[in-house]
């Protein structure tokens, strides 16, 4: 099977199971998430790779979830659309280079580190398009359907301020980040997400496929677009007198720039606590970076009789479904239960915890070495011998909601990480 047919069919498979969703709710003011719809990661936009919308939701994977937990900041962006910054911007209660609370989703593979941030001031301009209103052989024949009017992304066009609120760069079509040295990033959408602000444009991690010029950006691997405000297309004044024109919608957003992490250390073993360590007579294979869902039932306990005592009520863990991506964001592979994992070539590896140690992250799920117990094939995961998961984040099922109203219902709980395949070096 060629690779392009093997993707065909690897997503053929994601739309059918749900798999292409990211969930991620309705935020709530103290951060807990409800609702089992969430926005799609690499939701349809328009040029430019920055949509002015949310991904649009889907109910992700399959099961009856009865909420989706989860939290990100709600802290607002300093400065404001039009003119300078009043502020230094960045999210409330946060250093320069620390990003706020932000969802699974949109954190980066493992490796990569913060090493700048922009405010972003400017606009989103979009263009009135016309569509319809012609028939199959490009005539307006009877059956061409009514003509409709939309506002489209053309380019973001913005300036960059640093913490001091002085211009350090400016923001363009690509989309792409210019530094004051001369250096250039060009990115490319990988995961998107609804801004807490109902009039915000959408939350954003973006891949960088390009750079050139020696400067600070030269080495630059991921970029966050979070805190936004503003941005969002007109909801009027696009029509048969207003096609071709444009219009700028004023928007503000803090720009986070992550070095590490690419394609030159991918297939690099990361540093574990030795705990998790693999033995010494194997080898790094695969590295998938995993975005999806832990999913959790409410169990009661006790209570069947009357010596049982109280009945207890608790989340208790299910199964991940999560879609694997390569260096390139592209799927690559599923994650479900056993826990096993499926590639887009047929091969599969079912792999059980054999060790565990607490992520950094208080609010992650924890690491993992997982051993494995079987394999299909043949392909990339035939000869998998142990995993290991990593930058962990999200995951974790709550404290609460599970009582005798919700027992045996589903609750899905977003998480990212990084999966480390290994076979032993004996294997090819």
């Amino acid at each position: 099977m060629t690779a392009r047919t093997g993707r065909r069919v690897m997503m053929t498979m994601l739309l059918a199971t749900g798999y292409a969703s990211i969930g991620c709710g309705t935020t709530n003011q103290g951060g807990v998430t409800s609702g089992s719809a969430g926005a799609a990661a690499g939701a349809s936009g328009s040029a430019g790779g920055e949509p002015a919308t949310g991904g649009a939701s889907s109910s992700g994977a399959a099961g009856t979830a009865v909420a989706v937990a989860g939290s990100y900041g709600t802290g607002t962006a300093g400065g404001g659309s039009g003119g300078e910054p009043t502020g230094a911007g960045g999210g409330a209660g946060t250093t320069w280079l620390m990003p706020p609370p932000f969802p699974p989703a949109l954190g980066p593979p493992a490796g990569a580190t913060v090493k700048l941030h922009a405010h972003a001031v400017g606009a989103q301009i979009y263009t009135c398009t016309a569509s319809g209103g012609t028939d199959a052989d490009g005539g307006a024949g009877a059956d061409a359907g009514a003509t409709t009017y939309a506002w489209v992304l053309k380019a973001p066009d913005a300036k960059l301020y640093d913490s001091s609120g002085t211009q350090v760069g400016t923001h363009g079509a690509g989309p792409s980040w210019t530094w004051r040295d001369g250096s250039v990033a060009n990115g490319a959408k990988v995961a998107e997400l609804n801004a807490p602000a109902a009039d915000a444009i959408s939350w954003l991690l973006l891949r960088v496929t390009s750079t050139s010029g020696a400067g600070v950006l030269s080495d630059a691997t991921y970029v966050q677009r979070l805190n936004t405000a503003g941005g969002r297309a007109p909801a009027t004044g696009c029509d048969a007198t207003t096609v071709g024109t444009d219009t700028p919608s004023g928007y503000s957003a803090d720009y986070y720039f992550y070095a590490g992490g690419g394609a030159s250390t991918w297939l690099t073993a990361p540093e574990v606590p030795s705990d998790i360590a693999v033995p010494a007579d194997v080898r790094l294979a695969v590295h998938d970076h995993a975005i999806g869902m832990q999913i959790y039932n409410c169990a009661a306990s006790g209570g069947a009789d009357a010596g049982a005592g109280t009945t207890t009520y608790a989340w208790t863990f299910k199964a991940p479904n999560a879609l694997l991506y390569d260096m390139n964001f592209a799927p690559v592979a599923m994650h479900g239960a056993g826990p096993s994992w499926t590639a887009s070539d047929g091969s599969s590896v079912v792999a059980p915890e054999i060790a565990r140690v607490d992520a950094p992250r208080a609010d992650a799920v924890p690491w993992l070495l997982l051993k494995e117990q079987s394999t299909t094939g043949p392909g990339v995961f035939s000869e998998i011998a142990f995993v290991q998961r990593i930058n962990t984040s999200g995951g974790v099922a709550p404290t609460t909601g599970c009582d005798a109203s919700t027992v045996n219902t589903l609750l899905r709980v977003p998480y990212s990480a990084d999966y480390y395949f290994y076979v032993s070096i004996n294997q090819r």
